[in-house]
């Protein structure tokens, strides 16, 4: 079995096409066939163990393509360059399915399509003499389909609080902009919606909304017109989500609830370690001193935070703390013996 063009399938592939026959001659009368257990089919079994493997050998698939996360820096690139923003029409619609992604951890597709604007499941909450904030409430997702099945399933709520620090750059206010300038009559079942070529000064939207492709396609187009090389889809925002988390500490049970994974595994195929944080291994190994190597100490006790940095220490440094929570990252430069 090949594809069209004769290149040979990768080994995960066979098994899904294998997976592929078994549901549907389950869901065709036959609902106790078993492929990977049943004794009659233990030849099947063998054969594809060994294929697998060959192509494994062969190198067939071993490099799995993966959506991958922007950096801080190369979202500076999209602020700088004002594909994020609120310039214009297209940047803020675009900015919009940015931070629902990035902020919420959005999947990539029917997460986002399913957002709608009347009976919202992102929510203003402003109080008087609090940071106001935007709640998302989860309803359908992946990990909870609704239903019979879903009906006892804890839904995924995210707070994401005002950027008061840089306005400009604030979900809260460009959320507020975003649906001040849709049109009156807006359709009530859709959030994204389609931007005026020629808008006015309190109506940027028209009533259509944005197509399924043209939207899942927003994070690609981002990075493209800002000359981001690698693999960016809109699912880069959801692993850009569980990796800033990840690299700044973030307890695990934490990122969870803020992606929606159920399980460690889940939510653990999302990270990703940085260029630096492999470049400081490398440093280990070579025993060199470079300029990332530093001690960064962060702590945490009755709502404040510190940072201690010190760009090379040449003895080890001793730290007490009591009813504390504590993120070292500590790198001594010594040279090898």
């Amino acid at each position: 079995m090949r594809k069209k063009d004769g290149d040979e399938f990768p080994p995960n592939t066979l098994y899904h096409i294998v997976s592929g026959l078994q549901r549907h001659l389950r869901q065709h009368g036959q609902p106790e066939v078993d492929f990977f257990k049943e004794a009659q089919f233990s030849t099947l079994r063998s054969d594809l163990d060994a294929e697998m493997k060959r192509l494994q050998k062969l190198g067939i698939g071993a490099k799995k393509r993966q959506a991958e996360p922007l950096t801080i820096a190369e979202e500076k690139v999209l602020w700088g360059k004002k594909l994020l923003g609120s310039s214009n029409p297209q940047a803020l619609v675009d900015t919009m399915l940015y931070m629902n992604g990035l902020y919420f951890a959005l999947r990539s597709g029917a997460e986002h399509r399913q957002l709608r604007y009347e009976s919202c499941q992102i929510q203003l909450v402003e109080r008087q003499g609090e940071r106001a904030y935007l709640k998302y409430t989860e309803d359908i997702s992946k990990n909870k389909p609704g239903g019979l099945k879903g009906r006892k399933t804890k839904p995924k709520v995210v707070l994401h609080h005002a950027n008061e620090d840089h306005p400009h750059q604030c979900f809260v206010q460009l959320f507020k902009m975003y649906n001040k300038l849709c049109p009156s009559d807006r359709q009530k079942n859709v959030f994204y919606l389609q931007p005026l070529k020629n808008p006015s000064a309190d109506c940027w939207f028209s009533n259509k909304p944005i197509g399924y492709n043209k939207l899942d396609g927003t994070v690609a187009r981002l990075c493209n017109s800002a000359g981001i090389p690698g693999y960016r889809t809109n699912h880069s925002l959801r692993a850009t989500t569980a990796t800033r988390l990840y690299q700044a500490a973030v307890d695990e049970q934490l990122i969870m609830e803020r992606t929606g994974h159920r399980s460690l595994d889940g939510v653990r195929s999302y990270k990703r370690t940085s260029n630096l944080q492999q470049e400081n291994l490398s440093s280990i190994f070579n025993g060199s001193t470079t300029e990332t190597n530093n001690c960064v100490v962060n702590m945490h006790h009755s709502g404040t935070s510190t940072s201690l940095t010190n760009n090379v220490i040449q003895t080890p440094p001793t730290f007490n703390f009591h009813s504390c929570t504590v993120s070292i990252n500590n790198y001594v430069s010594q040279p090898l013996q």
